[in-house]
């Protein structure tokens, strides 16, 4: 009889030592999930914002455009900067941004005119704060705006709502 108690002890630890096991690796699994959406919407984000970027040539009127309007937040180098929660919304208040942001993009873009028009890129930056900003996208988006369409843009002729 002690026998049998002996063998159901070994089984009913090797089952809690399995359990655990797979617990742990669907936990892990399900972080990895979460990481890889929180990411693959923020490259469609910046996707988009290079699109519209393409277009205006205007970082500002880019992220409005994809992010909202009034999300941008200016930093000290000229940057600028979004800062989205988990779902990949953007957070408009400074304590929001401090307790919800997950995802930052950070936007710096460089302006060259000639008499032919109007060269700008931006670097996007992406960032994912787990214990520490982690970079994990970086994309570098450039339009060329001619200097006949910035003046029918000036007389608003180049804008379409």
């Amino acid at each position: 009889m002690n026998l049998f108690f002996v063998e159901l002890l070994v089984v009913l630890a090797f089952f809690s030592i399995s359990g655990a096991v797979i617990l742990r690796m669907f936990v892990a699994a399900d972080r990895n999930a979460v990481r890889s959406a929180a990411i693959e919407g923020a490259m469609l984000d910046v996707q988009s914002f290079s699109e519209v970027y393409a277009v205006t040539g205007d970082m500002k009127k880019a992220a409005d455009r994809v992010y909202g309007a009034e999300c941008l937040v200016a930093g000290a180098d000229g940057s600028r900067t979004v800062v989205l929660d988990e779902n990949g919304k953007p957070l408009i208040t400074n304590e929001g941004r401090e307790a919800y942001g997950r995802i930052w993009v950070q936007l710096y873009e460089t302006v060259e005119r000639t008499d032919a028009g109007r060269y700008s890129e931006t670097e996007v930056a992406v960032f994912m704060r787990t214990t520490e900003a982690e970079e994990i996208y970086r994309h570098t988006c450039s339009a060329y705006i001619p200097s006949f369409a910035e003046i029918n843009e000036e007389n608003g002729g180049g804008e379409d709502e």
